[in-house]
């Protein structure tokens, strides 16, 4: 979504069109993220306020996919490190700061000082298992650029030499998902993404076709030596009608 369909806090040009289009050609449309500030409630608000025809069951964030995993792990209890909006989406899993089974970390903002990320640490350290909700090290909004909770999950795996589970791209867990929501096979999909370390990874673990386009994260240099090779590269979302 971010960097491919809107870039900071703007619709991507065609964008809009495009996703209309390819509605109208009955093509199935999911929309997939790894931004955690938000709910797919509060992310299909956005979406709708930007002028995206789009419904809040075809949202797929990192937050939702991590509250399904909860779910999957009988009575366990976690420590959150994200917004208290983003907490509530979560009031259904057991709450300890103490002796949590789980350390989740997301999108966190000024809260990333040094006391919360040193008690993450000693929990850590006390056996918790650490859980990203993903882990991109930045992101672009209008006033510029900024950490991500990646930063501080890579900080916290090498301090307490734990390795995260991560909820978000390039999971296979996450992929897997929205495949399964979908009722199609991997080589019936296309993943479209302008981050490459993570939608198109992403893609090519699961055996999806992928299109990388230059816009949002993308840079020049990602396609020299790549970490995953996309089954197309196109200046922007909107060259999607020409290609379908």
């Amino acid at each position: 979504m971010d960097g491919t369909l809107y870039f900071k806090g703007k619709p991507c040009p065609g964008a809009i069109e495009v996703v209309n289009y390819l509605r109208q050609e009955k093509y199935q449309l999911r929309f997939l993220t790894n931004t955690t500030a938000k709910t797919p409630k509060m992310l299909h608000a956005q979406m709708r306020e930007l002028g995206f025809d789009i419904y809040e069951d075809e949202i797929f964030n990192a937050t939702y996919a991590c509250l399904l995993y909860l779910r999957s792990q009988s009575e366990a209890s976690c420590h959150f490190m994200v917004d208290d909006a983003v907490k509530a989406f979560f009031k259904e899993i057991p709450i300890d700061d103490d002796a949590p089974d789980f350390v989740v970390v997301g999108d966190y903002g000024e809260g990333f000082d040094f006391h919360a990320l040193n008690h993450a640490f000693r929990l850590l350290m006390d056996g918790a298992e650490l859980i990203a909700l993903q882990k991109s090290l930045y992101w672009f909004s209008p006033e510029g650029i900024f950490l991500d909770c990646g930063a501080f999950v890579t900080l916290l795996e090498a301090a307490a030499g734990k390795t995260a589970t991560i909820m978000g791209k390039p999971s296979e867990t996450f992929f897997k998902t929205v495949l399964d929501n979908l009722q199609l096979a991997p080589r019936d999909t296309i993943v479209v993404g302008d981050d490459i370390t993570t939608d198109i990874v992403g893609a090519e673990r699961m055996k999806m076709r992928s299109i990388l386009v230059r816009t949002g994260k993308f840079k020049p240099n990602h396609l020299e030596n790549p970490v995953a090779k996309p089954t197309w590269v196109l200046d922007s979302v909107s060259e999607l009608m020409q290609l379908f």
